[in-house]
């Protein structure tokens, strides 16, 4: 019987580590949906511009909004 017991604890302590870690990756995806929300606002504020940019300009602002959040 208190075999029985260590083992239902220690699963228990398994079980309690594993929601730690969901928690974590949960909140991580979250910050990361927040981020890209973010990114999709400025780039359509972008492309609903009148201004006209580059090809290359386009590609460094995209590179340098990539570092930000890297």
């Amino acid at each position: 019987m208190n075999k029985a017991l260590e083992e239902n604890a220690k699963r228990y302590v398994e079980i309690k580590d594993l929601y730690k870690i969901v928690d974590k990756l949960e909140q991580r995806i979250s910050k990361l949906e927040k981020v890209l929300a973010s990114h999709a606002k400025c780039i359509g504020e972008i492309r609903a511009s009148e201004i006209e940019l580059s090809p290359d300009l386009r590609k460094k602002i995209v590179k340098r909004l990539g570092e930000f959040h890297e």
